[in-house]
């Protein structure tokens, strides 16, 4: 059979089979390892793994990539971002180190707001340009699929260029980026003593306007022990919704 792609002579090849479910457990510590192994690829799909000899049998292929010595494996996925964002916070390494928490880091104007400030000032094109080496990294590290995060805007309009940036990156990078609306991230300046009119914000104003011509795999609402549970509690939208407490220590 003529394929487009045939990996071959791979040290180890990590098939992650499982063709019982999901694996559990100990089973989990079984990763479907196959030495020299080949994968074959035809039509942007994998349509065969196994030993390399039985492979080179049955497949031959346009292009061959010779793996001797090297592991193949599945691309990680990293289900949990912010990778897209303005400016830096490396100075609160420090107060970490020093002890503070998360609530003292934010107290003293860093944490969400420090980020949501410089977000807000960015245009769509500079969050693209800061945003994209970090997916670069992530490439190289084996991360082909990322989950990204909005939720450094904390007003419609920040928020929905977010989504134009993560859209935008998604197009032009090979990682494969899934937009996740965090709307209600954190409460922003103005309504510290108010969160249930931001939550009523988000409600009213954000969701009704979300691009229709983005995909939503979820709807994210960070706790962080800044809103009240009553105010959380009105949040019911007709999508899959992911809602979650966070360690903020």
């Amino acid at each position: 059979m003529k394929v487009d792609i045939l990996i071959h002579r791979a040290a180890q090849l990590v098939t992650c089979a499982s063709p019982g479910g999901p694996k559990r457990s100990a089973a989990m510590a079984d990763v479907g390892l196959i030495s020299e192994g080949a994968v074959a690829i035809a039509d942007g799909e994998i349509v065969a793994v196994g030993a390399t000899p039985d492979l080179l049998a049955d497949y031959s292929a346009r292009e061959t990539i010779d793996a001797r010595g090297k592991v193949v494996c599945p691309g990680f996925i990293d289900p949990h971002t912010h990778v897209v964002y303005a400016g830096e916070r490396l100075n609160e390494f420090e107060m970490r180190i020093r002890g503070a928490t998360y609530m003292e880091i934010m107290a003293a104007g860093g944490g969400i707001v420090s980020t949501m400030l410089a977000t807000r000032q960015a245009t769509v094109k500079q969050l693209i340009a800061e945003s994209r080496p970090r997916l670069d990294a992530m490439l190289a590290l084996g991360t082909t699929t990322v989950e990204v995060k909005t939720g450094y805007g904390l007003d419609t309009e920040t928020e929905l260029k977010m989504l134009r940036a993560i859209a935008a990156l998604d197009a032009s990078h090979p990682a494969d980026l899934i937009p996740t609306f965090l709307g209600a991230h954190a409460v922003p300046p103005g309504y510290e003593d108010r969160p249930d009119e931001y939550v009523g914000l988000v409600i009213e104003e954000m969701l009704p306007v979300l691009p229709p011509d983005i995909t939503y795999e979820t709807l994210d609402f960070g706790l962080h022990l800044l809103f009240s549970f009553s105010a959380e509690s009105k949040l019911i939208f007709p999508i899959r919704f992911a809602a979650k407490i966070e360690e903020t220590k």
